[in-house]
């Protein structure tokens, strides 16, 4: 498998894993236009990443490091998004992975990625939260029905959290 950043083209499949997910995890389904817009939003899609089922150990390695011409199908995504309130700041992490390619690390290869990317965008502002006082958070949303989203969580270091979440996830945090 490997992650890579999202591209315009993948817009429909995502859309298409996102309600295959839902009907998986009893959640509720997202509106494909509304799921649409958000995902074309520049920040949001500059902000968002894809796993695939490449596999490389089948594929030859060119000179530069790269998998001649391979381009794997899309099993799973994430996105992140930043946002403040007075509890403090947010980098919340959001997306799904096939049900069918559960349970094969791609989840905690797309929540890692999440982790690094939010430290990466957590630098900008680090030190006005650190002036204020209040912490920066990473966050993401796992189906509560998922019996794998606790260990998945504890290997990133987080941990259950008592809020409000959409339908059928539960909201996970950590401090950055």
């Amino acid at each position: 498998m490997r992650i890579r950043n999202y591209r315009q083209k993948d817009l429909l499949t995502l859309a298409h894993l996102q309600e295959l997910a839902a009907q998986h995890d009893g959640t509720e389904s997202c509106n494909e236009s509304d799921f649409v817009a958000w995902l074309q939003d520049g920040e949001q899609s500059a902000n968002t990443f894809v796993i695939t089922d490449d596999d490389d150990e089948l594929n030859a390695w060119g000179p530069a490091g790269t998998l001649e011409g391979i381009d794997g199908e899309v099993v799973g995504y994430t996105s992140i998004q930043l946002h403040q309130d007075q509890q403090g700041y947010h980098v919340l992490c959001q997306g799904t992975v096939h049900p069918q390619f559960r349970r094969q690390h791609a989840g905690r290869v797309l929540l890692v990625g999440a982790l690094n990317r939010a430290r990466m965008l957590a630098e900008e502002f680090e030190f006005e939260a650190e002036q204020e006082g209040i912490p920066v958070y990473f966050e993401a949303y796992l189906p509560a029905s998922d019996p794998g989203s606790e260990g998945l969580a504890a290997r990133c270091e987080m941990r259950a959290v008592e809020e409000p979440a959409p339908p059928g996830m539960r909201l996970y945090r950590r401090e950055l």
